[in-house]
């Protein structure tokens, strides 16, 4: 609130989220692929996840001599993120993911921005 101008600027922000997950145990990576001596299976834990958000930003300022409002800024962010996930074994642990974020804006002056992201990403651990 500016006391100067007499101007309020009001904030709004509504978000919904929606997560699903599904894990499924003893996948085999290839299907009569055997490791070692003993020809022990690849056998491994799969794990399919499903993020999505719907978020909505509001900015307007009025001005309270006046009685009227404007909006000043906001952005609608749609953001969606699936990823598959397979464990080969305790230590080792791979995932294919796919991340994508818009931003589509409500004031004219602004430009909408999507950034897209994804790959394999391999972690291996160290520890005992």
């Amino acid at each position: 609130m500016s006391l100067i101008d007499y101007q309020l600027a009001e904030n709004r922000s509504t978000e919904y989220v929606f997560g699903f997950n599904y894990r499924k145990k003893g996948v085999p990576l290839l299907k009569n692929a055997r490791i070692g001596k003993n020809g022990k299976k690849l056998d491994g834990d799969i794990t399919f996840r499903l993020d999505f958000s719907l978020r909505d930003d509001a900015t307007a300022n009025s001005k309270l001599d006046q009685g009227t409002a404007f909006g000043t800024a906001g952005q609608k962010v749609i953001r969606i993120n699936p990823q598959i996930q397979y464990v080969i074994s305790q230590r080792v642990r791979m995932t294919f993911y796919f991340d994508q974020t818009r931003s589509i804006p409500k004031i004219s002056n602004a430009f909408p921005i999507t950034n897209t992201r994804g790959g394999l990403q391999i972690d291996i651990s160290l520890a005992q």
